[in-house]
Protein backbone atom coordinates (compact mmCIF):
# COMPACT_ATOMS: atom_id res chain seq x y z
CA UNK A 1 0.00 0.00 0.00
CA UNK A 2 1.62 3.33 -1.03
CA UNK A 3 -1.51 5.55 -1.09
CA UNK A 4 -0.70 6.29 2.60
CA UNK A 5 2.67 7.63 3.18
CA UNK A 6 2.57 6.94 7.21
CA UNK A 7 0.79 7.39 9.96
CA UNK A 8 0.58 11.17 10.32
CA UNK A 9 -0.69 11.34 6.43
CA UNK A 10 -3.07 8.83 8.12
CA UNK A 11 -4.18 11.27 11.30
CA UNK A 12 -4.05 14.56 9.17
CA UNK A 13 -6.63 12.48 6.15
CA UNK A 14 -8.83 11.00 9.15
CA UNK A 15 -9.32 14.41 10.77
CA UNK A 16 -9.99 15.98 7.08
CA UNK A 17 -6.74 17.04 6.31
CA UNK A 18 -5.30 16.49 2.30
CA UNK A 19 -8.63 15.46 0.54
CA UNK A 20 -9.03 12.84 2.99
CA UNK A 21 -12.89 13.32 3.17
CA UNK A 22 -13.49 10.81 6.20
CA UNK A 23 -16.62 8.70 6.40
CA UNK A 24 -17.99 7.46 9.68
CA UNK A 25 -20.33 5.21 8.98
CA UNK A 26 -23.62 3.50 11.26
CA UNK A 27 -25.06 0.70 10.30
CA UNK A 28 -28.22 -1.13 12.58
CA UNK A 29 -29.82 -4.45 11.03
CA UNK A 30 -33.15 -6.29 12.75
CA UNK A 31 -33.56 -9.76 12.49
CA UNK A 32 -36.76 -9.32 10.18
CA UNK A 33 -36.96 -9.34 6.13
CA UNK A 34 -39.87 -7.51 4.78
CA UNK A 35 -41.51 -6.73 8.42
CA UNK A 36 -41.55 -10.62 9.10
CA UNK A 37 -39.47 -12.86 11.33
CA UNK A 38 -36.10 -14.06 9.58
CA UNK A 39 -35.09 -17.95 10.27
CA UNK A 40 -33.76 -19.10 12.99
CA UNK A 41 -30.03 -19.51 12.22
CA UNK A 42 -27.95 -22.57 13.10
CA UNK A 43 -25.02 -21.84 15.43
CA UNK A 44 -21.98 -22.31 13.17
CA UNK A 45 -23.61 -21.72 9.97
CA UNK A 46 -23.28 -18.71 8.02
CA UNK A 47 -26.26 -16.53 7.03
CA UNK A 48 -26.71 -13.55 4.98
CA UNK A 49 -28.24 -10.20 6.21
CA UNK A 50 -28.50 -9.08 2.35
CA UNK A 51 -32.43 -8.94 2.64
CA UNK A 52 -32.82 -8.01 7.02
CA UNK A 53 -34.61 -4.87 7.90
CA UNK A 54 -32.42 -1.91 9.82
CA UNK A 55 -30.75 1.26 8.29
CA UNK A 56 -30.31 0.38 5.30
CA UNK A 57 -32.81 -0.74 4.74
CA UNK A 58 -33.36 -4.73 3.41
CA UNK A 59 -31.65 -5.43 0.16
CA UNK A 60 -34.05 -6.60 -2.52
CA UNK A 61 -34.22 -10.20 -3.90
CA UNK A 62 -32.41 -10.39 -7.07
CA UNK A 63 -33.51 -11.89 -10.45
CA UNK A 64 -31.54 -11.27 -13.29
CA UNK A 65 -28.01 -11.69 -12.56
CA UNK A 66 -26.22 -7.83 -11.85
CA UNK A 67 -23.17 -6.21 -10.33
CA UNK A 68 -24.63 -4.72 -7.39
CA UNK A 69 -23.09 -1.43 -6.52
CA UNK A 70 -22.93 1.04 -3.64
CA UNK A 71 -26.04 2.45 -5.43
CA UNK A 72 -27.85 -0.74 -4.75
CA UNK A 73 -30.61 -1.01 -2.21
CA UNK A 74 -29.37 -3.09 0.70
CA UNK A 75 -25.75 -2.08 0.43
CA UNK A 76 -24.40 -0.71 3.35
CA UNK A 77 -23.17 3.24 3.24
CA UNK A 78 -20.18 3.99 1.18
CA UNK A 79 -19.40 7.13 -0.97
CA UNK A 80 -16.66 6.08 -3.56
CA UNK A 81 -13.47 7.93 -3.26
CA UNK A 82 -13.39 11.45 -5.46
CA UNK A 83 -10.52 12.30 -7.85
CA UNK A 84 -7.54 9.65 -8.23
CA UNK A 85 -7.77 8.90 -4.71
CA UNK A 86 -8.64 5.33 -3.02
CA UNK A 87 -10.63 4.80 -0.32
CA UNK A 88 -9.24 2.75 2.95
CA UNK A 89 -10.88 0.89 5.60
CA UNK A 90 -9.07 2.42 8.83
CA UNK A 91 -11.65 0.49 11.55
CA UNK A 92 -14.87 -1.41 12.24
CA UNK A 93 -16.70 -2.05 15.14
CA UNK A 94 -20.23 -4.34 15.99
CA UNK A 95 -22.27 -5.24 18.67
CA UNK A 96 -25.63 -6.84 19.41
CA UNK A 97 -27.70 -9.23 21.43
CA UNK A 98 -25.98 -12.15 20.71
CA UNK A 99 -22.98 -13.63 20.08
CA UNK A 100 -20.98 -14.66 16.66
CA UNK A 101 -18.58 -13.45 14.07
CA UNK A 102 -19.31 -10.53 11.30
CA UNK A 103 -17.97 -10.28 8.15
CA UNK A 104 -17.89 -7.35 6.09
CA UNK A 105 -17.43 -8.16 2.09
CA UNK A 106 -18.31 -6.79 -1.03
CA UNK A 107 -20.91 -8.17 -2.83
CA UNK A 108 -19.76 -8.11 -6.46
CA UNK A 109 -22.19 -10.22 -8.15
CA UNK A 110 -25.47 -11.90 -7.38
CA UNK A 111 -28.84 -13.84 -8.92
CA UNK A 112 -31.89 -15.02 -7.95
CA UNK A 113 -34.58 -17.30 -9.16
CA UNK A 114 -32.38 -20.45 -9.61
CA UNK A 115 -35.20 -23.87 -8.30
CA UNK A 116 -34.56 -25.86 -5.82
CA UNK A 117 -35.66 -28.82 -8.19
CA UNK A 118 -34.02 -28.28 -11.44
CA UNK A 119 -31.75 -30.99 -11.81
CA UNK A 120 -29.52 -29.42 -15.22
CA UNK A 121 -26.85 -26.38 -14.87
CA UNK A 122 -29.16 -23.40 -13.89
CA UNK A 123 -26.86 -20.71 -15.81
CA UNK A 124 -25.47 -17.74 -13.60
CA UNK A 125 -23.07 -15.59 -16.11
CA UNK A 126 -22.85 -12.00 -15.66
CA UNK A 127 -19.56 -9.95 -15.71
CA UNK A 128 -17.99 -8.43 -12.44
CA UNK A 129 -17.23 -5.11 -12.03
CA UNK A 130 -15.01 -5.11 -9.23
CA UNK A 131 -12.15 -7.37 -8.54
CA UNK A 132 -12.09 -8.38 -11.73
CA UNK A 133 -8.87 -10.32 -11.47
CA UNK A 134 -10.53 -12.66 -9.42
CA UNK A 135 -8.13 -13.61 -6.24
CA UNK A 136 -9.70 -13.63 -3.21
CA UNK A 137 -13.47 -13.79 -4.79
CA UNK A 138 -15.38 -16.11 -3.10
CA UNK A 139 -18.83 -17.67 -3.92
CA UNK A 140 -22.25 -18.75 -1.93
CA UNK A 141 -25.36 -20.20 -2.21
CA UNK A 142 -28.03 -17.95 -0.65
CA UNK A 143 -31.31 -19.12 0.17
CA UNK A 144 -34.27 -16.31 -0.69
CA UNK A 145 -37.44 -18.86 -0.49
CA UNK A 146 -37.55 -22.39 1.22
CA UNK A 147 -36.21 -25.24 -1.10
CA UNK A 148 -37.31 -28.73 0.00
CA UNK A 149 -36.47 -31.47 2.37
CA UNK A 150 -34.66 -33.99 0.58
CA UNK A 151 -30.93 -33.69 0.70
CA UNK A 152 -28.68 -33.41 -2.00
CA UNK A 153 -25.47 -31.52 -3.59
CA UNK A 154 -24.49 -28.40 -5.26
CA UNK A 155 -21.93 -27.77 -7.20
CA UNK A 156 -20.93 -24.50 -9.70
CA UNK A 157 -18.99 -23.98 -12.56
CA UNK A 158 -16.41 -21.35 -13.04
CA UNK A 159 -13.56 -19.52 -14.06
CA UNK A 160 -10.54 -19.60 -11.43
CA UNK A 161 -8.47 -16.41 -10.84
CA UNK A 162 -6.09 -17.61 -13.68
CA UNK A 163 -8.66 -17.60 -15.97
CA UNK A 164 -8.90 -20.94 -16.41
CA UNK A 165 -12.64 -21.78 -17.25
CA UNK A 166 -14.75 -25.39 -16.47
CA UNK A 167 -13.35 -25.07 -12.76
CA UNK A 168 -16.24 -27.20 -10.84
CA UNK A 169 -16.52 -26.81 -7.14
CA UNK A 170 -16.66 -29.13 -4.23
CA UNK A 171 -19.89 -30.70 -3.67
CA UNK A 172 -21.28 -29.43 -0.25
CA UNK A 173 -24.79 -30.25 0.90
CA UNK A 174 -27.95 -28.69 -0.07
CA UNK A 175 -31.44 -28.83 0.66
CA UNK A 176 -32.98 -30.93 3.54
CA UNK A 177 -32.58 -28.88 7.67
CA UNK A 178 -29.88 -27.05 7.77
CA UNK A 179 -29.66 -26.45 4.49
CA UNK A 180 -32.69 -25.07 2.97
CA UNK A 181 -33.93 -22.10 5.04
CA UNK A 182 -34.00 -18.49 4.02
CA UNK A 183 -31.12 -16.32 4.66
CA UNK A 184 -28.96 -19.41 4.61
CA UNK A 185 -25.33 -18.85 3.09
CA UNK A 186 -23.92 -22.26 1.95
CA UNK A 187 -19.93 -21.51 0.61
CA UNK A 188 -19.37 -23.24 -2.23
CA UNK A 189 -15.39 -24.25 -2.03
CA UNK A 190 -13.04 -23.66 -4.80
CA UNK A 191 -11.32 -26.62 -6.65
CA UNK A 192 -7.45 -27.85 -5.39
CA UNK A 193 -5.05 -24.75 -5.77
CA UNK A 194 -7.63 -22.01 -6.45
CA UNK A 195 -8.15 -19.11 -4.83
CA UNK A 196 -10.52 -17.17 -6.44
CA UNK A 197 -13.38 -16.66 -9.14
CA UNK A 198 -13.50 -14.42 -12.50
CA UNK A 199 -16.74 -15.60 -13.38
CA UNK A 200 -19.54 -18.47 -12.19
CA UNK A 201 -20.96 -19.98 -15.55
CA UNK A 202 -23.45 -22.14 -13.80
CA UNK A 203 -24.48 -24.15 -10.50
CA UNK A 204 -26.24 -27.46 -10.42
CA UNK A 205 -27.50 -29.78 -7.62
CA UNK A 206 -27.05 -33.56 -7.61
CA UNK A 207 -30.93 -34.42 -7.21
CA UNK A 208 -34.00 -32.24 -6.57
CA UNK A 209 -34.84 -31.28 -2.97
CA UNK A 210 -38.16 -31.80 -3.96
CA UNK A 211 -39.63 -27.93 -3.65
CA UNK A 212 -38.32 -25.42 -6.07
CA UNK A 213 -37.81 -22.96 -3.29
CA UNK A 214 -35.95 -19.50 -4.57
CA UNK A 215 -32.17 -19.59 -4.41
CA UNK A 216 -29.26 -17.75 -5.95
CA UNK A 217 -26.05 -17.26 -6.07
CA UNK A 218 -23.80 -14.86 -5.15
CA UNK A 219 -19.38 -13.68 -5.54
CA UNK A 220 -17.76 -11.75 -2.98
CA UNK A 221 -14.77 -10.11 -1.75
CA UNK A 222 -13.69 -10.22 2.19
CA UNK A 223 -12.81 -6.84 3.68
CA UNK A 224 -12.61 -7.50 7.63
CA UNK A 225 -13.90 -9.93 10.50
CA UNK A 226 -14.95 -8.88 14.03
CA UNK A 227 -15.92 -11.20 16.70
CA UNK A 228 -19.12 -10.57 18.55
CA UNK A 229 -18.34 -12.72 21.97
CA UNK A 230 -21.54 -11.98 24.16
CA UNK A 231 -24.56 -9.91 23.81
CA UNK A 232 -23.59 -6.17 24.44
CA UNK A 233 -19.90 -6.92 23.76
CA UNK A 234 -18.08 -4.97 21.36
CA UNK A 235 -16.30 -6.36 18.65
CA UNK A 236 -13.68 -4.16 17.54
CA UNK A 237 -10.89 -4.18 14.30
CA UNK A 238 -8.36 -1.15 14.06
CA UNK A 239 -6.56 -1.80 10.92
CA UNK A 240 -4.42 1.42 11.74
CA UNK A 241 -2.13 -0.90 14.44
CA UNK A 242 -3.31 -4.47 13.77
CA UNK A 243 -3.19 -7.30 11.60
CA UNK A 244 -3.49 -7.55 8.36
CA UNK A 245 -3.49 -4.28 7.32
CA UNK A 246 -5.40 -0.99 5.95
CA UNK A 247 -8.00 -2.98 3.29
CA UNK A 248 -8.82 -1.02 -0.13
CA UNK A 249 -11.98 -0.85 -0.80
CA UNK A 250 -12.94 -0.57 -4.70
CA UNK A 251 -15.05 2.23 -6.19
CA UNK A 252 -18.82 1.51 -5.94
CA UNK A 253 -18.20 -1.37 -3.55
CA UNK A 254 -21.96 -2.72 -2.19
CA UNK A 255 -20.68 -3.31 1.30
CA UNK A 256 -22.97 -5.99 2.80
CA UNK A 257 -22.60 -8.52 5.68
CA UNK A 258 -22.24 -12.25 6.77
CA UNK A 259 -23.04 -13.57 10.35
CA UNK A 260 -21.98 -16.54 11.66
CA UNK A 261 -23.39 -17.56 15.05
CA UNK A 262 -22.50 -19.49 17.96
CA UNK A 263 -26.37 -20.05 18.36
CA UNK A 264 -30.18 -20.33 16.86
CA UNK A 265 -31.18 -16.49 18.05
CA UNK A 266 -31.58 -14.79 15.36
CA UNK A 267 -29.45 -11.59 15.47
CA UNK A 268 -30.08 -7.97 16.24
CA UNK A 269 -26.78 -6.34 15.19
CA UNK A 270 -25.58 -2.86 15.04
CA UNK A 271 -21.96 -1.52 14.46
CA UNK A 272 -20.00 1.07 12.07
CA UNK A 273 -17.07 1.61 10.32
CA UNK A 274 -14.37 4.54 9.05
CA UNK A 275 -13.01 5.18 5.79
CA UNK A 276 -10.45 7.83 4.58
CA UNK A 277 -9.93 8.95 1.14
CA UNK A 278 -5.52 8.59 -0.51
Amino acid sequence: MTALSDISDLINRATGGNNGTPQNVFWHKQPRIAGAAAAATIAGRPASLWRYDGFPSGGATPTTVEAPSNATAGALPFTSAGGSRESWLTQSWATGLVGGTLILYDRLLHIGGLSGTVTTDQTVGGTLTRSTGGAGNFAFAEIYAVVGTTGTTITMSYTDQDGNSGATSTAVSFGATGFREGTRAILLPLDSGDTGIREVASVKLAATTGTAGNFGLVVGNVLAYMGVGTAGAPGWRDFITGLPGIPKIEAGACLSLLWIPISTTVPELMGGYSIVEA
